[in-house]
């Protein structure tokens, strides 16, 4: 994803990961993001996801201003606070090392809730798949994440498949143990997501 505003950067550091709002897109891929994401979850299974659906992005996140991502670090901008975000046709979790700190926001879990039970499509990555079941949406579900968290996912409610990639109700929720993993789902998910809309009354 690209910057609104071209910026000067420190030689080695990478431009700030925005919004891509053209205004032509039917579709809304809302990224949730917060201080400790990964970067490296955000920016290229994002961007093949929104090329495939022709979809603006929009980055929501717990508070407004920017927020730090990190593997690799990187200043990523906030679009919408939870309280104010609008809907979403796709809601991606990716996963770092701020998990915890989301889990004990109450308005964070609120909005991912409604999110994830509205969203034609679901992609969560890594760690981010321990926020999705936070909130119940993978109780009973196959699902998959970092590899030192399978207890705490199963904990969670969620069925632990132990593979790289997972797949649940009907393929609507796809779950990823990193970004490299979550490139392999994109495009199956994206195919899902736009048959669901067609199939609308």
């Amino acid at each position: 994803m690209r910057g609104k505003r071209a910026e000067r950067l420190a030689p080695g550091s990478l431009p700030p990961i925005a919004s891509r709002a053209t205004g032509r897109g039917r579709w809304i891929v809302g990224v949730f993001v917060y201080r400790g994401v990964s970067s490296s979850e955000i920016d290229e299974p994002v961007q093949r996801l929104t090329a495939r659906l022709d979809a603006d992005i929009v980055t929501i996140a717990p508070g407004s201003g920017s927020v730090h991502g990190v593997e690799p670090s990187r200043e990523i901008e906030v679009d919408h606070v939870v309280d104010d975000a609008p809907p979403v046709d796709v809601l991606v979790v990716p996963g770092g090392l701020g998990w915890k700190q989301v889990i004990d926001h109450a308005a964070s879990r609120d909005w991912l809730a409604r999110a994830a039970l509205d969203a034609k499509g679901i992609l969560a990555i890594s760690t981010g798949s321990l926020l999705l079941a936070s909130v119940g949406r993978l109780d009973g579900r196959d699902a998959t994440g970092h590899w030192l968290a399978d207890a705490d996912l199963a904990a969670l409610g969620a069925i632990v498949t132990g593979g790289r990639t997972a797949a649940a109700d009907e393929g609507r929720v796809a779950t990823a143990s990193g970004a490299l993993a979550a490139l392999q789902v994109v495009d199956e998910l994206a195919t899902r997501s736009r048959w669901v809309e067609w199939m609308r009354p």
